[in-house]
């Protein structure tokens, strides 16, 4: 086998163990090895500046940290989609420490466009005063900036029932 031959499948090799590698990271999504990764859940929603053409929503973000060491979380980005409809866009950039085996709380602002956002909490808030079930199903996804480390990817559904506000007679 002459040289080149062998410098070619040395490198072929090597190009495989890289692109392996790299496949490994990517897969881990940016958490270091033996991190569980965090929970990103609303806690709070409350209606900002609302205007003709742009709907603020400010809203509680609870993280939760199922791992033996804190974190910070220094950023946050993310969408919100609503009964499986795009709702708002958001961030935030108040840094928070997570405990260890705990939650922290981090305040964030979203923002829906076009009066979307306001004619679709309308809607739900009028088939609630009809009588029918008002129930808004969410999901959350984004990233976490964690403080001197990845950007850590994250997704969340739930739901909440208008319906149990109000008293049954």
């Amino acid at each position: 086998m002459s040289n080149m031959l062998r410098t070619r499948i040395a490198f072929a090799g090597l190009m495989g163990k890289l692109i392996a590698a790299a496949t490994l990271l990517a897969g881990c999504a940016g958490l270091p090895p033996g991190m569980q990764p965090p929970t990103v859940t609303i806690a709070d929603l409350g209606m900002g500046n609302a205007g003709l053409f742009e709907q603020q929503f400010n809203l509680r973000l609870r993280i939760q940290n199922p791992n033996p060491d804190e974190f910070k979380v220094d950023g946050i980005a993310f969408d919100l989609d609503i009964n499986g409809q795009p709702f708002a866009k958001g961030v935030g950039n108040q840094p928070v420490t997570v405990p260890r085996y705990g939650s922290a709380f981090m305040p964030v602002e979203a923002v829906s466009t076009l009066g979307g956002s306001l004619s679709f909490l309308i809607r739900q808030f009028g088939r609630l005063i009809e009588g029918n079930r008002a129930v808004l199903k969410y999901r959350i996804r984004g990233v976490l900036s964690v403080t001197g480390g990845p950007r850590v990817p994250f997704e969340e559904t739930g739901e909440f029932d208008f319906g149990a506000l109000v008293p049954r007679l």
